[in-house]
């Protein structure tokens, strides 16, 4: 039987946006055992849940949506009251998802929290597919601005609480610096999407390890075979956030590339520079911002 998990320490700052309302951690009870995903958006966060959540049930045949078994605890998609029944009626072991920093969720004894990063300007060019995608945007959104001039808007864009969704340069930045720069999470477990890509059996074997699952090899290859970038963009409708809802012009197309660099040759000597020169400012550190664009290698 899987017991409440005990909360150590508070969020320090509350976050909103256009779906992220704080006032819904409260449709999550933790117990000890569950796993929460935190990333900026378009960091790997869906396939991370998928890997996460077979590994948990044991195999690759999930009782649901991957959405609905692990949900996007502070936000406003589905009603508070399903994704409380969503979530009470898992016995075991949930896996959960956040893009809100570390900063802005109570830390608990026994959850463990696993966040994933990946190159700033892949998230930049998967938020602009991400957006095109979306049937309800704004024609005017900054994703959707001709390439220079919505780079230049991520880039220079601000942090906003109350407006945290707005896809920025800062943004990404100060998730990282709140989740792993902070220390707030002393036992946090840390993944690079390019790492992910590049070894993706290993990602899984790593996954596990980090939230103490005794995966058998034959379950490790299976969940391998079945979070493949094709095996997940061909079951869209199980795998995509809000699959079959009607939120998406297209749910396979949620499942853009699976790659790093998409931006190599998309972007000019200028562009390049300003996003370098932003980058340095907002993460001193050059090995953390080699590692955030690069991984472990």
């Amino acid at each position: 039987m899987m017991h409440p998990a005990r909360e150590i320490a508070g969020a320090r700052r509350t976050y909103r946006g256009g779906l992220t309302n704080p006032d819904r951690w409260a449709t999550w009870t933790p117990r000890s055992g569950d796993i929460l995903v935190t990333t900026p958006p378009k960091n790997g966060t869906t396939w991370t849940q998928a890997m996460l959540a077979m590994l948990v049930h044991g195999g690759t045949q999930l009782p649901n949506t991957v959405s609905v078994l692990s949900p996007w605890v502070d936000s406003n998609i589905g009603t508070a009251e399903d994704v409380t029944a969503a979530l009470a009626v898992q016995n075991g072991r949930r896996v959960l998802k956040t893009h809100t920093p570390a900063d802005g969720f109570p830390i608990w004894e026994g959850v463990t929290v696993v966040a994933v990063y990946r190159h700033p300007l892949d998230m930049f060019f998967s938020h602009r597919k991400h957006m095109a995608n979306m049937k309800d945007v704004a024609d005017d959104h900054p994703m959707l601005l001709p390439l220079s001039a919505s780079l230049r808007a991520f880039v220079e864009g601000t942090v906003d609480p109350d407006d945290f969704e707005r896809e920025t340069l800062a943004s990404y930045a100060l998730h990282y610096q709140q989740t792993v720069l902070s220390g707030r999470l002393p036992d946090l477990k840390l993944f690079h999407y390019a790492d992910m890509i590049r070894g993706p059996r290993r990602a899984v074997q790593g996954l596990a390890l980090a939230a103490g699952i005794d995966a058998a090899p034959a379950v490790i290859d299976a969940v391998t075979d079945a979070t493949s970038f094709g095996a997940m963009k061909a079951n869209a409708a199980t795998y995509a956030p809000g699959g079959g809802t009607g939120i998406w012009k297209n749910e396979a197309a949620f499942f853009d590339a699976g790659t790093s660099g998409k931006w190599e040759g998309q972007l000019s000597r200028e562009d390049l520079d300003l996003y370098a020169d932003r980058f340095a400012a907002l993460i001193p550190d050059r090995a953390a911002r080699h590692w955030l664009e690069n991984g472990t290698g």
